[in-house]
């Protein structure tokens, strides 16, 4: 019972740490194309501070990692519910679910923020599509865990 709770904690953690990756990795391309130094100690120590940065309340309303808790909680609550009236797969509904979960956050942020992408990574369709991804990746995670959990108890 408890490791459902759990397991959203961790998928809410893989999503953050790979939308902050993406995120970085989008600003450090940015700069080297314009010929700035990047190097492999500059993309981790830029890594490790916006994953610290992204995640506190300091200038920003609401840290990431309760944006993407509250918006994967929705809709994987959402999918429970349409999984007990349309019999399909846990894990592809779950991915779904995940993908559908950060693309909105991406896709609604801006209007929050008069009209301003806060995420780099979400300002072209190819960042949209690659920060879905990430979101797909816990969907998938959680849709896993449940389903051998589900196993489990069936032995």
């Amino acid at each position: 019972m408890l490791r459902a709770p759990l397991h959203f904690v961790a998928s809410v953690f893989i999503a953050t740490v790979m939308v902050i990756f993406q995120t970085t990795s989008s600003n450090l391309i940015w700069l080297s194309s314009l010929n700035m130094p990047v190097t492999l100690q500059i993309g981790l120590s830029s890594y490790l501070n916006d994953l610290v940065a992204m995640n506190q309340t300091q200038g920003v309303p609401v840290p990431l990692f309760a944006l993407i808790a509250a918006s994967l909680l929705i809709a994987f609550l959402f999918t429970r519910i349409g999984l007990i009236w349309i019999k399909m797969n846990q894990v592809l509904a779950y991915s779904i679910a995940g993908g559908a979960a950060i693309v909105a956050i991406v896709v609604l942020m801006p209007m929050a923020f008069y009209n301003l992408d806060l995420l780099p990574g979400a300002r072209t369709v190819i960042g949209k599509i690659f920060l879905g991804t990430c979101g797909i990746a816990s969907g998938l995670y959680f849709g896993f865990a449940l389903t051998h959990k589900e196993r489990k108890s069936q032995l």
